[in-house]
């Protein structure tokens, strides 16, 4: 409740703090629970034997928080409830939004206040009522106009995280049990909690995890003294390269480039790698210098790879085509798995290889995704393209959750949206000014920043608690009460926050690109006398008259088809050196950075497993699980330095997270 309520205040409206979730490795949770259980944890053991927690007790605390951090933020409450407000506020700015008449092509029932311009409602929401110590009541917000459009979006974000709980508890037994992957959040969490049979934990006896803890420790709290006191001493964590934009000055130029000329060491991506497969590691380290490859040589072509999140591009094509392919690859490896899971959900008949909870789940998630599917009808999507908005969310979510279980990839936003795959398919000016907005609307809503979506926090609060032999079944139904409970909180608190302060409206996206892209179409319809047939079609006439784009589907069909090939040759050679990772990862944002890094961890590992084989491997492996440890511990302690300085002073220190 404190992460999601507080947590979304905080993000907002607090500049001392800083990173509060950032990414599927928070430090908020990761840096507070290592503390915890190092630390806090054996002192209240001391005092009172009866006061120290289990492990899993710890386990499932981590397991619920993490739950919070999908909603605190880019989850959610980055864009959500402004989404509500934010077209009205920029409908008076666009003269063409106007001409167009946008504002009456979007569902009343998804806007504050019908998506009438309203004083009370929308000035009092952009600018601050309260004023500096006193805050306003409750009750003094315009509830009148928001409880409609709240409802209406309430239902579809619990039907939807609801489904991801769902699908997340299905999964899972294939995933952990079955196909054994690493979970490699989850693994840290695991090698922290692992008690003896007294209680005590094992990693602390490790002296190899002390001095592992200790180095990245104290680089992280030096440089922290460094970025508030610039005259003393640093130790660089970057190395320079930026001769390389003297010498190559065009290729520098590509997209991604930057990344080239400054190396980045993280030292827990280092830690983090040692733990992977080692086919993984070196697929994260080259996959962002082939992207980039690949870019220079597509602009060097003169091809378009321009693009954005509603009508796609080349580059989103083709990371859309390598989702599809890895979806279906984890359907036809799972296929005896999931096929008696779901026939047993349906016939509600027992069979082997399958469990309670995994039946329960699947009919939970069955239920859920036509929920969805509902509410969007309802709001004026037709059913084929509402069947295709869930399930493309749902595939964003199911390989996010997958690449970071698997790969560790915890800074990580797929290249395409859903909206753009769907224009692709159908052709903007088919779909038709509303379902444009419909469709933009629900994607700034449940998935516009996936870096931080809910179900790879999910998946590693079941592996954590699962490891701690707590039942997946019961932590899923405790997961799913605690969605709902945040919800109910989070939301109403937002809205009191945002018309309290001027509301924040700077921090990440606006809805500039959904009503553009429906002015264009409307444009393009008016003068092809086409605009009031288009929003007459039924959604028959709408799947007769489809118009794919053939440059989106020649790229998802090489985004598909490398995927494909990737995944066969590693399943049919063992030498093969390159893991599938590279393609999925290939157009995505924010992952860029951590390239050196892994390269670095990679050649660690590679160097001790063939120098000094599997035993020296797993020596070394408690040394670089403290690298990790200290790395977020440093961060952590750095966090809790600016909130307590902000909280004395009321004035913002330096942004000292580790990534």
């Amino acid at each position: 409740l404190l992460m999601g309520a507080l947590g979304q205040y905080v993000n907002k409206y607090i500049p001392g703090v800083k990173g509060l979730v950032r990414g599927q490795l928070p430090v908020s949770v990761f840096g507070l629970a290592i503390f915890f259980a190092l630390a806090i944890n054996p002192l209240l053991g001391r005092l009172r034997a009866s006061w120290r927690f289990q492990a899993r007790e710890i386990a499932l605390i981590v397991a619920l928080v993490l739950i919070g951090c999908g909603i605190t933020d880019a989850g959610l409450m980055r864009h959500f409830p402004r989404v509500m407000i934010y077209p009205q506020h920029q409908y008076r700015m666009h003269p063409g939004w106007q001409k167009a008449g946008l504002l009456e092509e979007t569902p009343a029932i998804l806007l504050a206040n019908g998506g009438k311009y309203s004083e009370a409602v929308v000035d009092n929401y952009v600018t601050a009522m309260g004023e500096p110590g006193r805050p306003i009541s409750i009750r003094q917000i315009p509830w009148y106009a928001w409880w409609q459009p709240l409802l209406t979006w309430s239902a579809i974000i619990i039907l939807v995280l609801m489904g991801v709980i769902s699908l997340s508890v299905v999964v899972h037994r294939q995933w952990a049990d079955r196909e054994r992957i690493r979970y490699p959040l989850a693994e840290l969490a695991g090698a922290v909690l692992e008690e003896d049979a007294d209680g005590r934990t094992l990693i602390v006896r490790n002296r190899l995890f002390w001095l592992g803890a200790a180095i990245p420790l104290i680089i992280r709290l030096v440089n922290g003294i460094q970025a508030w006191f610039p005259d003393s001493i640093e130790i660089p964590m970057t190395l320079d390269f930026s001769a390389l934009s003297v010498r190559f000055p065009e290729f520098m130029k590509t997209p991604g480039a930057a990344t080239l000329s400054s190396l980045a060491i993280f030292p827990a991506v280092i830690g983090f790698t040692y733990l992977l497969a080692s086919e993984i590691g070196f697929s994260l380290a080259i996959s962002n210098v082939l992207g980039i490859l690949v870019m220079f040589a597509l602009l060097s072509l003169g091809m378009d790879v321009s693009g954005d999140v509603m009508s796609g591009g080349i580059i989103p094509a083709q990371n859309f085509g390598s989702f599809l392919a890895m979806g279906l690859v984890l359907v036809y490896v799972g296929r005896r798995y999931y096929g008696q899971t779901l026939r047993a959900a349906v016939t509600f008949s027992p069979l082997p290889e399958t469990d309670a909870a995994g039946i329960w789940a699947m009919r939970t998630f069955m239920v859920c995704s036509a929920g969805s599917i509902l509410a969007l009808c309802f709001v004026g999507l037709d059913w084929p393209l509402a069947i295709l908005a869930v399930g493309l969310t749902m595939l964003l979510f199911v390989i996010c959750a997958r690449l970071n279980a698997e790969c560790g990839t915890f800074f990580f936003a797929p290249g395409w949206q859903m909206p753009a795959v769907i224009v692709g398919l159908f052709g903007a000016n088919v779909l038709g000014p509303k379902a444009l907005i419909i469709l933009g609307l629900v994607m700034y809503v449940l998935s516009m920043d996936p870096f931080e979506c809910m179900m790879p926090y999910v998946v590693n609060g079941l592996k954590i608690t699962s490891q701690a032999a707590l039942k997946t079944g019961r932590v899923g139904l405790l997961l799913g009460a605690a969605v709902l409970l945040t919800l109910g909180v989070t939301i109403p608190t937002a809205i009191w926050a945002d018309y309290n302060h001027a509301a924040e409206l700077e921090r990440g996206w606006d809805v500039s690109v959904i009503y553009n892209a429906a002015q264009t179409c409307v444009s393009q319809l008016q003068m092809s006398g086409d605009l009031e047939k288009i929003k007459d079609y039924s959604a028959l006439d709408r799947l007769i008259h489809a118009d794919p784009s053939g440059r989106f589907l020649t790229a998802m069909g090489a985004g598909f088809g490398l995927l494909i090939a990737c995944s066969a040759l590693r399943l049919r050679f063992a030498w093969w050196p390159i893991h599938p990772v590279a393609i999925l990862v290939f157009g995505g944002s924010l992952f860029g950075k951590f390239w050196f890094s892994f390269l670095l961890g990679w050649a660690v590992k590679v160097s001790i497993a063939r120098f000094g084989g599997v035993a020296k491997y797993s020596q070394f492996r408690p040394f670089m699980i403290g690298i990790i440890v200290g790395d977020l511990l440093g961060g952590f302690v750095m966090m809790m330095v600016n909130w307590l300085y902000f909280a004395a002073t009321g004035t913002t220190g330096p942004d000292v997270m580790p990534w």
